[in-house]
């Protein structure tokens, strides 16, 4: 199954990456901003700049990565999101 361009492995995993050349996790946060957020992209595409976990949640549920019918994005799944610059936590 697809969401968002990730596909999932046979363990229910997202890949992180499509076709069977190795890539960067589908969902990049960039390091904090001098004037505040983080860039997150989606497969190379800017869907936002992020203040906190919650807005990284919800750019990520409206580019399709909130499987199952509870929508919740699992920030710190493996595979998914490569935190530059800091992790979740690290917000300025």
């Amino acid at each position: 199954m697809e969401r968002g361009g990730a596909a999932r492995d046979a363990r229910g995993q997202w890949s992180g990456h499509r076709g069977g050349m190795a890539e960067h996790p589908p969902v990049i946060v960039y390091p904090p901003s001098a004037t505040g957020g983080r860039r997150v992209t989606v497969h190379g595409q800017i869907v936002g700049l992020a203040h906190g976990r919650g807005e990284v949640a919800a750019l990520l549920r409206a580019a399709g990565f909130a499987p199952g019918p509870d929508k919740v994005v699992e920030l710190d799944r493996p595979g998914l999101i490569e935190w530059r610059g800091g992790d979740l936590d690290t917000w300025g």
